[in-house]
């Protein structure tokens, strides 16, 4: 009865610690209006720290935002149970975030999505969203389709 218990104990603390989002749906205005910086980019370096990671990014294309140059640091939590996002080095990204300048921060619960590592199902949400962003873009009008 003891291990029993353990056991529902464990499971039960694994799922109050568990990152859990809501549904996005299909991406909208409203969506769109609550980042500060919506862009492509590819990783350039990932720093884990004990609880945040530092992402550099090189900007490919802003759709939403301003930054002071083409490089930026994405801060994301290091830990999975925190919703972090985990890149690797040269995978390109479709990133959502906020903050300012060069120093933005993303998890999980946003759009921000691995634009390498896709399944078909993924693939169909990035293009829809590109569309999306290139017929709502803040920035300039011409696109580039070259990551998918």
């Amino acid at each position: 009865m003891r291990l029993i218990s353990t056991l529902i104990f464990m499971l039960t603390l694994n799922n109050i610690y568990a990152c859990t989002c809501e549904s996005l749906g299909k991406i909208d205005i409203n969506q769109f209006n609550e980042y500060d910086l919506i862009a492509t980019g590819k990783i350039l370096s990932v720093d884990f720290g004990e609880f945040t990671q530092t992402i550099e990014i090189g900007i490919h294309k802003i759709f939403k935002g301003k930054v002071k140059k083409m490089t930026v640091n994405l801060l994301s939590s290091s830990q999975s149970e925190m919703c972090g996002i985990f890149p690797k080095v040269g995978e390109k990204w479709l990133i959502y975030a906020n903050g300012k300048d060069i120093e933005f921060s993303t998890d999980l619960c946003t759009r921000t999505q691995n634009m390498t590592r896709t399944n078909d199902k993924e693939k169909r949400i990035i293009k829809r969203d590109l569309k999306f962003l290139k017929q709502n873009s803040t920035r300039n009008k011409n696109y580039c389709q070259q990551w998918l």
